[in-house]
């Protein structure tokens, strides 16, 4: 496999969960405005990452990005789960946006991490190549020929700040609703604070709280 297209791919996949994150983050503030703020931050840093991945950064970078996706993997796989600490009852699983950003966000982890062996690997190419008589400069021609250019970097910046736009304003627009949300008060369900179960990844089903409130209305009543 071409090493570039292996960068391209990278990028490609933390641009989509990113984008998927910015659709969901403004139907999310209406309901959960804390989910909501997560899901814009994290996909404006999910989008982001196609720079350094294009640009190849380096392996703090590559890690820094897997880092991160495996946070946002692992706040969506507990917020599955029963009686979990952020939301406190097991959400549903089968939102096919969810499960679509949990696939490429796994695939990013997995080509990130493909990339940082790599790199290692050609770290490791190029103190040979120094013992055995080629300059440094020859060696860092040769590892930086594939590299895009910094004349590109403005278009790549460019398209970054659209994706972003894209994902924040113009996909929102094509939700009518937020995300399995059933369109409730933030307060169902209890006084105080609504948890952290609005829309989208950390989604906790809304429509239960008020279905057991009336169950036992119905039983005090009798």
């Amino acid at each position: 496999m071409n090493m570039f297209a292996l960068y391209v791919a990278a990028a490609a996949t933390t641009a989509i969960a990113g984008i998927l994150h910015l659709m969901l983050g403004p139907n999310n503030l209406n309901s959960n405005v804390n989910q909501g703020i997560l899901f814009i931050v994290g996909g404006i840093a999910q989008v982001f990452w196609i720079i350094p991945m294009i640009r190849r950064w380096g392996i703090p970078w590559y890690a820094i990005g897997i880092a991160g996706t495996i946070v946002f993997m692992a706040l969506w796989i507990i917020t599955r789960m029963p009686g979990n600490p952020i939301t406190g009852r097991g959400g549903p699983a089968g939102n096919p946006i969810a499960i679509t950003i949990e696939v490429v966000q796994a695939a990013f982890i997995g080509l990130a991490a493909a990339i940082i062996v790599h790199e290692h690997r050609k770290k490791k190419k190029k103190e040979q190549q120094l013992k055995h008589g080629e300059t440094k400069q020859e060696v860092e021609e040769s590892t930086t020929k594939s590299s895009i250019g910094i004349r590109h970097m403005p278009i790549l910046g460019g398209i970054v700040i659209a994706l972003i736009l894209i994902g924040l304003f113009a996909l929102p627009m094509l939700m009518p609703s937020p995300m399995g949300g059933g369109g409730g008060p933030p307060s169902q369900g209890g006084g105080g604070a609504p948890p952290p179960s609005g829309a989208g990844q950390l989604e906790a089903p809304q429509g239960q709280a008020p279905t057991q409130e009336s169950a036992m209305d119905r039983g005090n009543s009798t």
